[in-house]
């Protein structure tokens, strides 16, 4: 899924914030570029401001943390926000190279409508020029104009972060069972979040990797952030797992360009650059990721598993590898992995798997395709070796242990390596989004805790087979789905009743 890519789209970012302060605009020290003004009172909300997207590069409104450069602080921060002209991703973050943390993020902003945004950050800034602002990236940015109502930001500083790292390490817990991972978001990479990160966890799913990340364009590969991070990981004997060689959503547009040929050439060179480079770092690779679509029916299931695969013939999101391809690009790029580097072990990631029917079609096509290809080579290794569960449950309310469990004994009857590869537990239904998170009731905080519980104990009987459990986020107010408060930690890195149910899975939750 989605957890850090918000941060990682901007990463790469070579535009510089174009900064030219108009005082008649300025609302609560925030300001915008030539062309924009200040609207005292505006569909009822008083200090807006109207900004142009015509008139904007990447930075739509900025905030300036020129003052605190170099100090470690702490960000909190509201606005309402109302976009026309176009739908698309709203995103305030702090230009910090070669990381842009994000503050809070809403993704596919619906136009015409006002979205609450608020978030909280901690990070030191390095810029020479720092500044909190709102991103402007999308294509369709130049017929949009934003409005942004009463703007305020606190900045404290000093990290108000007090996690208790007298806590027994999850890794330790877990260290006759399972690897405990998390995600590699920068966010998390350095301060109170990297001290609690290397107390509990001995595996990470590196993100930096990303195809759009790592080769927006051809021939122009980026590996500095993914070399910094595995450099950290390694210093800090983490485990290191890659995500992902391809995936539909963001594939860079050179890479399905062209004929079926020149595609199939473009997924060859990629894959062969990635594992070169990482070879010897990197011990194993998400290779394809959510191929199949949802919804899929017992009658589906039961069929063709290439009929099963997301295309834009059957209404899913757009699939270019497909579109190109046909429902061989997942073979293909199984085959061009394997060929590239014979040490690593090559997984298949998907998320939804807790539905039956998914989890069938899933099996069939791993099957499949090992069974195929140990007839071709006359041998006992299995093409596609691993496959990750994500596991991003929601509304825990309506959570079945029994389909958990179901689906894991699905995955594992194919004999390869199992992983819970993106977990995390929401009280709501998704909803993408950081910086997000409420103060969560009593009730909800032991409920999840129970559903944390029940499922670590299910990871505990099926130990033998689990290479890996991986959180997707460290904490609530920085999680991806951070509206139902899904993760171990609150914002302040306090373990919530969750950690402590996963850490005594047995014991009753209090």
């Amino acid at each position: 899924m989605f957890p850090a890519i918000l941060t990682l789209l901007i990463f790469n970012c070579t535009d510089k914030v174009s900064v030219t302060k108009q005082e008649p605009d300025n609302v609560n020290g925030f300001f915008a570029d030539a062309g924009s003004f200040k609207i005292n009172d505006y569909e009822g909300r008083k200090n807006v401001i109207k900004v142009n997207g015509a008139n904007t590069r990447w930075a739509i409104v900025m905030y300036s943390l020129s003052k605190y450069a170099g100090k470690e602080i702490t960000i909190q921060f509201s606005a309402d926000v109302k976009r026309t002209g176009s739908a698309g991703n709203l995103n305030w973050q702090v230009n910090n190279a070669p990381y842009y943390p994000s503050v809070t993020y809403t993704e596919n902003a619906a136009q015409g409508v006002w979205h609450k945004m608020r978030g909280r950050l901690l990070v030191t800034p390095t810029n020479a020029n720092p500044y909190l602002y709102l991103t402007n990236w999308e294509n369709d940015a130049k017929k949009t104009v934003y409005y942004i109502a009463e703007p305020v930001i606190t900045i404290i500083e000093g990290d108000i972060a007090n996690p208790d790292l007298t806590l027994k390490p999850l890794k330790s817990v877990y260290e006759k069972d399972f690897l405990i991972g998390n995600i590699t978001d920068g966010t998390y990479l350095s301060g109170k979040h990297f001290d609690l990160l290397k107390h509990h966890y001995n595996a990470v799913t590196l993100t930096s990797t990303y195809p759009f990340v790592l080769a927006p364009e051809k021939d122009a590969y980026r590996w500095e952030t993914a070399d910094q991070q595995i450099d950290l990981m390694r210093r800090n004997n983490i485990y290191v797992h890659g995500h992902c060689l391809v995936w539909h959503e963001l594939a860079p547009k050179w890479m399905t360009t062209g004929t079926r040929a020149e595609v199939e050439k473009n997924l060859n060179e990629y894959i062969a650059a990635v594992l070169a480079h990482f070879k010897g770092k990197i011990k194993s690779w998400d290779v394809v990721n959510e191929a199949f679509r949802d919804g899929l029916s017992a009658a589906d299931a039961a069929g063709d598993w290439k009929k099963c695969l997301r295309n834009s013939k059957n209404g899913w999101t757009q699939n270019p590898w497909y579109n190109k391809l046909g429902a061989d690009y997942v073979e293909l790029a199984f085959r061009a992995a394997r060929a590239a580097d014979p040490d690593i072990t090559l997984y298949y990631n998907d998320y939804g798997l807790e539905d039956l029917n998914k989890a069938e079609a899933v099996r069939k096509m791993i099957k499949d395709i090992n069974d195929r290809y140990k007839k071709e080579t006359g041998g006992e290794r299995n093409l596609i070796e691993g496959v990750g569960s994500q596991s991003h449950l929601y509304e825990f309310k309506n959570f079945d242990i029994n389909k958990a469990r179901s689906s894991l004994e699905k995955l594992i009857s194919l004999g390869i390596e199992v992983a819970v590869s993106e977990l995390d537990l929401s009280v709501t239904s998704y909803e993408r989004g950081n910086g997000k998170d409420t103060v969560m009731s009593e009730a909800d905080a032991a409920e999840q805790a129970k559903c944390y519980a029940e499922l670590f104990k299910l990871y505990k009987e099926y130990s033998k087979y689990i290479k890996r459990v991986t959180m997707w986020g460290m904490d609530d107010g920085t999680s991806w789905i951070s509206v139902g408060n899904p993760c171990l930690f609150d914002w302040k890195l306090n373990a919530k009743k969750a950690f402590y149910a996963v850490s005594e899975p047995d014991l009753p939750v209090k």
